[in-house]
């Protein structure tokens, strides 16, 4: 009797977090193909932005356009980077003042004149699923 309600509960503890995901697909375009992959990293919280991602999602630059797909743990504001690692070191190349010497690009499709900030580069995500197109430049 125990076994069974211990195995009811887990069933709807894992239905219930199924029920409070939330789609995202982002297609991506101005691909480099063949050259390196693409990384996309998500932030879900504004003190972690560009410092801890929260979700990091890698695929091969094998054409101009790609899309990922994610499932997030709950509705909220998100915020999403990308770009292509053209050198497969993992690590966005910068200059010395920090400008992105590989493809970028960032939620909503902000084009920063300085370092992006959370706000720049969410999106809200509610029980319907989001799909957005973003530009590397």
């Amino acid at each position: 009797m125990k076994t069974t309600i211990l195995i009811m509960l887990a069933i709807f503890a894992s239905a219930f977090a199924k029920a409070q995901q939330v789609k995202m697909n982002i297609n991506v375009s101005n691909i480099e193909p063949g050259k390196g992959t693409v990384v996309l990293n998500v932030y879900d919280k504004k003190e972690d932005f560009l410092k801890k991602v929260f979700l990091s999602k890698t695929l091969k630059a094998n054409a101009s356009t790609l899309t990922f797909t994610l499932d997030l743990p709950k509705k909220g504001t998100y915020a999403v980077t990308i770009f292509q690692d053209l050198d497969d070191n993992k690590k966005l190349k910068q200059d010395w003042f920090g400008i992105p010497q590989e493809p970028v690009g960032y939620g909503n499709n902000f084009k920063p004149s300085a370092k992006p900030r959370f706000n720049d580069c969410s999106i809200t995500l509610n029980n319907d699923p989001v799909t957005q197109a973003i530009k590397l430049f």
